[in-house]
């Protein structure tokens, strides 16, 4: 599960961001905000498993849906503070993920 701590969210953007990329979000409610296949933009549920490549959820329905990481943006609240998370940016295992060292750079699109 997410959590961040509180004075992590009242500091600036970036580090915010550092910190959900180094995140297991396993347990978040994750949204697909944007995605260049249009049947998956508004899909909602929580992350359940997380592959290199794709995340797999529950939605509300009981499905469970596959979703790629590529061409993909996410969004995810935690604590009240809602933020997106590029899906190219998360290509790797969180294992991987936790252990690695990120720069700060701006938005990318899709």
């Amino acid at each position: 599960m997410v959590s961040l701590h509180v004075s992590c969210l009242h500091s600036s953007p970036q580090l915010v961001q550092q910190k959900l990329l180094k995140a297991d979000l396993h347990g978040a409610i994750l949204t697909v905000v944007r995605s260049r296949c249009p049947s998956y933009v508004g899909t909602t549920g929580i992350l359940v498993q997380e592959f290199k490549h794709v995340f797999r959820l529950i939605t509300k329905e009981d499905k469970l849906k596959v979703i790629p990481k590529r061409n993909s943006v996410f969004s995810v609240e935690i604590n009240g503070f809602v933020s997106h998370i590029y899906g190219s940016k998360f290509q790797q295992r969180a294992s991987e993920r936790s252990a690695k060292k990120f720069k700060i750079r701006g938005t990318m699109d899709l």
